[in-house]
This record gives structure tokens, C-alpha cells and sequence, in this order.
């Protein structure tokens, strides 16, 4: 059983379409990109979702240098490791950036990001990440965030890697300009898709001029128009994240939303109980990811894991030897948590009677897609 920040395990009906090997200029794979951009427009609440061959970064990096101009002043808040790869890229594309950080483990309110903004009257965006798989942090109210933000004037282009699909999101309605995630994440699906959906607000603002082809938005958009891809796209993995795409429309976005936090909330509360100290509170704990310094030497912790069947990963950077982070991304459900916890209680010599929330389960048909043996 993998609970890493991603790749994740994926249904059945998932892993046997990313077998699909066709032509990608024949009409069942146009019929496939036009069918996967129409479900993530209905799964982000966007105007358009272009689709990248590539990893999530590669949606970061495409975000970037489309929705920023060379010397444009754009702010940066990170908090973790991915929210200072997002600032070197904004540094690589040219822009004047101004960053506000945090060390490991904390996280940015409200109030510093209205200070921030106040602070830099010419800026004219705003660029974070929505949710940090490095420390099991996040901003967990994107739309107070938007509301600061665009209530401000400026661009706000976010990446969601590893937040979409676990906490709400409505890209249009909240005026987000541009949101990025990966396939891998809690969609569900294979490595290999990364999706970059624009509000009406943010298709005003791509910019066309001294872009790498392949990370400009504007000419994804132009050719999926006709249901195709500029490159040859990882054909595999756009079959797998459509049927992906297909399941999260059955269990129901603003479920899978309620599925993510209430097993957060529940693994949380066992493993603080059991004596783990946990990075995060309740105002800013990740829904995917449960970072924690464990009771017992990490390595013990570990392998004892291991031996179970059970892989988790250990934190990343100056964190690395000292925390583990748990990934329930995905369609992690009742079960995988039962199994974990059952693990951990083994390993740590603690039983803990705690309901596992009816939230946290899969709805029938697709619990009976995926296997946690």
C-alpha cells in the first residue's frame, strides 16, 4: 500500500486505460482530449484547462511563463520546499520578485499577505502554493485568499498540485487567473498530465511573445480547439487521467473534497493521540498530506511500516531525517486508513478507539475498484 504525496494508487478502470496506445492525430484521441478538458473545466469551475505532457512542475513552469511578463514585480509567499522551487522559477522567468518566507512548519496568514500586498503597491501579481506536501501545511481558505487578492487588483496564479480535488475550488467564481495541478495527485490518475486551468480573467492575461513552445498555454488551447495536442502528448496517461476524471464526476467533486478532510482530520487526531508531534493546526493542516515527528527513531518507524506493506516517505530538505509524511491523496479511503492505523498500533504499542468518519469511505462504485491488500 503506497501513501506517499504522489504518484498514488489509482482504481482499476484507471490503470487498465493507460494501456490505450493510439494515434494521437486519430479522432478517438481527439475525442479523448475534448472529453478530459470538459470534465476539468467542470472539476476546477474554470473557462479552459489546457493539458500538458509533463510532470506537475511542468504545469508550474507553463503558469509561470505564461501568465508573467519579464520585470513584472510579482510577490511570493513560501512555505516549504515547493513554494521556493515556484519562486526560482519566477526568478528564471525574469520577474521582479519579492518573496515573504516562513521557516519549515509555519505558515502565512491573511493579515501578512494584505500587509505584503500594501507593502508593494506596483506589484501586479501574486504567485503561492496552495498546499505544501513538504510540511502537511496549507492555505486551506483559497477563497478568502482570492477575495484578498484580486479585492486588490492583482493576478493571483496558484499552484495546486497537491491541493486540487481536496479542498474547494471554484477558479471562475473566486477569479483565480490560473490554477495548476498534476494527474498523479489526488485526481487519481497515472504521471504524466499536467492540467493549468484559466478563469475568463487569467485567458486575458496569457502572454504569446518569447515563450519555450512547450510551456505556453496560448498554443495548448489553440490546438486542442481541434481536439489535439501541439506534441506528441503521453498518450497513456491522457486515457488514464480521462477515466480518472470520469470517477471523480461519479463520486461527486464537493465529496472528494469532504473525503480528503475528514480523513486528515481523523488520521490526525490517532496519531497526536498515539504521541506524534504534528506539523500543522487546525487552521492550516494539509487534507493530503500528515507530517509529524514520530515517537520512535524514524528509520524503526519506517521499515516496521515497510514490513507491513505499507510505504510511506520521509520529509524533505532540513526535514528530511527527522519527520515522515503520509500521503491520503487520492482515493484514500476508510480502509487504507484503517489499515494504517492498525499498523501504526502495532509498531507504537498503543491502541486508540477512535470512529473512522462515514465521510471518509468511497462511495460503492469505486471502492469495489480499488483493492488495499
Amino acid at each position: 500500500m503506497m501513501l506517499i504525496p504522489g504518484p498514488v494508487n489509482v482504481p482499476y478502470s484507471v490503470l487498465q486505460a493507460s494501456l490505450h496506445l493510439v494515434n494521437h492525430r486519430s479522432e478517438k484521441f481527439r475525442e479523448t482530449v475534448k472529453t478530459l478538458e470538459f470534465l476539468m473545466n467542470k472539476h476546477f469551475g474554470s473557462t479552459r484547462v489546457a493539458l500538458l505532457s509533463g510532470s506537475g512542475t511542468l504545469a508550474v513552469e507553463s503558469m509561470v511563463y505564461s501568465m508573467v511578463k519579464r520585470e513584472e514585480k510579482v510577490l511570493t509567499f513560501p512555505y516549504g520546499e515547493f513554494g521556493h522551487r515556484l519562486k526560482e522559477s519566477l526568478v528564471r522567468r525574469g520577474a521582479k520578485v519579492i518573496s515573504y518566507e516562513k521557516k519549515l512548519g509555519e505558515s502565512f496568514t491573511l493579515e501578512e499577505i494584505k500587509k505584503a500586498i500594501e507593502e508593494n503597491k506596483d506589484a501586479t501579481t501574486v504567485a503561492l502554493v496552495h498546499n505544501e506536501t513538504s510540511t502537511g501545511i496549507a492555505f486551506r481558505d483559497l477563497q478568502k485568499l482570492a477575495d484578498v487578492v484580486k479585492g486588490a487588483g492583482l493576478k493571483l496564479l496558484i499552484d495546486s498540485v497537491s491541493g486540487f480535488a481536496a479542498y474547494p475550488l471554484y477558479v471562475n467564481q473566486w477569479k483565480i487567473d490560473c490554477v495548476v495541478t498534476g494527474s498523479q495527485k489526488a485526481l487519481a490518475s497515472i504521471p504524466g498530465v499536467g492540467f493549468a486551468a484559466l478563469s475568463d480573467e487569467g485567458l486575458n492575461e496569457l502572454v504569446e511573445s518569447d515563450l519555450p513552445s512547450y510551456l505556453d498555454l496560448s498554443l495548448h488551447l489553440k490546438f486542442q480547439d481541434k481536439g489535439e495536442t501541439p506534441f506528441t502528448p503521453t498518450v497513456g496517461a491522457f486515457f488514464a487521467s480521462r477515466r480518472a476524471a470520469e470517477l471523480l464526476d461519479k463520486e461527486g467533486i464537493e465529496n472528494r473534497w469532504k473525503r480528503h478532510e475528514a480523513c486528515a482530520r481523523y488520521l490526525r487526531r490517532v496519531m497526536s493521540t498515539m504521541g506524534f508531534k504534528l506539523l500543522g493546526n487546525d487552521t492550516n493542516f494539509s487534507n493530503t498530506v500528515v507530517a509529524a515527528f514520530p515517537p520512535i527513531p524514524l528509520d524503526t518507524f519506517m521499515s516496521e511500516l515497510k514490513k507491513r506493506n505499507i510505504e510511506i516517505t520521509k520529509g524533505m530538505g532540513e526535514l528530511r531525517d527527522k519527520i515522515v509524511r503520509i500521503g491520503i491523496l487520492g482515493v484514500v479511503d476508510d480502509r487504507a486508513i484503517r489499515r494504517l492505523v492498525n499498523s501504526i498500533s502495532e509498531i507504537i504499542k498503543k491502541n486508540v478507539e477512535f470512529e473512522i468518519p462515514k465521510e471518509c469511505e468511497l462511495p460503492e462504485e469505486l471502492k469495489v475498484e480499488v483493492l488495499w491488500d
